[in-house]
C-alpha cells in the first residue's frame, strides 16, 4: 500500500483564527471580485467505489478545489500561497486498513485494499473555513465520514431508459443505458424486463468487444440468464442495454406529429450482478 506524504508539515491555523484571516484576506481583495461561498461544504471527502467485491482497491479522496473553480492561483508576490493556505486534513479508516494520514493540500487521495463487510473513512479538516487563492473563501467546512460496503449476494440495479417521440414517428424511441460496474469483479447474472413495464421489450445487449451485440425479447417479468444455452458469453460482461418496447405509441394522434410531442411511458430494465 502506498500513501502520499504531506506536501508540507506546517499545521493549519485553528478554525476561528483561520476564518478571521481568510475573511480579512477576502476583504482586502474584494475589488478583484472576492466571492464568499456560504454553502455548507458537507462532504468534501469520499470513498470510491461505494460498493466493492473482495479483492477490490478502494480510494479515499478529498477535493476542495472543485468548490472553487478547480484551481488555486497564488496572488502576486506570494508564490507559495497555495501550499501555505491549504487545509490540513487527517484521514483515518475503520477498520484500520491504512495508517492515519495527515496531509496539507487542497486535494489528495489514498488507495488501499478493501476488507470486511464495511469500510468507514473519516476526514478531519481542523478548520471551519478554507481560503483558496486568489479570491474564494469556503465557509462551514465540516468533518465528514464516508462509507463503502461489500456486495453480498445479488446486486439489483434498475436502469431507466429515457423515451422520446419524434415528429413523424408513431413509435417512441428509448435511449440505451450503460451497465454500471462499481467493481471489476462483478459479473451479470440476469437481465430482466420488470413486470411494471407492462409490455414486452426487445433488448439489444452489447459487450465491450467489436460487434458484440445480442438481441432478445422478454415478456413482462421475464429475465434472461446469461449462462443459458445459446446466450453469448459476453452477455455476462454486458456494458450497454438498448430497449424497444412492443405496442407503445406516442400518445394522442398516434403519428407523433402533434406539438409539443407527447412523452412516452417510462421504461426500465433491471440488471442483476454478483461478485465472481
Amino acid at each position: 500500500m502506498t500513501t502520499h506524504p504531506p506536501e508540507i508539515t506546517m499545521s493549519s491555523l485553528p478554525g476561528k483564527a483561520f476564518r478571521f484571516c481568510a475573511i480579512a484576506a477576502c476583504s482586502v481583495i474584494v475589488a478583484n471580485g472576492c466571492r464568499l461561498d456560504h454553502r455548507p461544504i458537507i462532504s468534501p471527502g469520499t470513498v470510491a467505489p461505494g460498493q466493492y467485491c473482495p479483492g477490490d482497491t478502494l480510494t479515499a479522496s478529498y477535493d476542495f478545489l472543485r468548490f472553487a473553480g478547480g484551481v488555486c492561483t497564488p496572488r502576486a508576490g506570494r508564490p507559495t500561497e497555495c501550499a501555505t493556505a491549504a487545509p490540513t486534513v487527517t484521514m483515518t479508516s475503520t477498520p484500520a486498513l491504512f495508517p492515519p494520514t495527515t496531509l496539507q493540500s487542497y486535494q489528495n487521495t489514498i488507495s488501499f485494499p478493501a476488507s470486511g463487510d464495511r469500510v468507514d473513512v473519516s476526514f478531519a479538516y481542523g478548520t471551519g473555513s478554507v481560503f483558496v487563492p486568489p479570491s474564494t473563501v469556503l465557509l462551514n467546512v465540516r468533518d465528514n465520514t464516508d462509507s463503502a460496503t461489500r456486495i453480498i449476494g445479488n446486486l439489483d440495479t434498475a436502469l431507466p431508459h429515457m423515451g422520446h417521440c419524434a415528429a413523424g414517428f408513431a413509435i417512441p424511441s428509448y435511449a440505451p443505458v450503460e451497465v454500471p460496474m462499481p467493481s471489476p469483479r462483478l459479473g451479470v447474472t440476469g437481465i430482466c424486463n420488470p413486470a411494471s413495464n407492462g409490455v414486452p421489450v426487445n433488448l439489444t445487449i452489447s459487450g465491450s468487444g467489436p460487434g458484440e451485440s445480442f438481441p432478445v425479447t422478454l415478456a413482462p417479468g421475464e429475465c434472461l440468464d446469461p449462462s443459458a444455452p445459446g446466450v453469448p458469453a459476453f452477455v455476462a460482461n454486458a456494458t450497454m442495454i438498448g430497449v424497444s418496447p412492443a405496442g407503445l405509441r406516442c400518445g394522442p394522434g398516434g403519428d407523433g406529429t402533434t406539438m409539443p410531442q407527447p412523452i412516452p411511458p417510462p421504461i426500465s430494465t433491471l440488471v442483476r450482478q454478483a461478485c465472481r
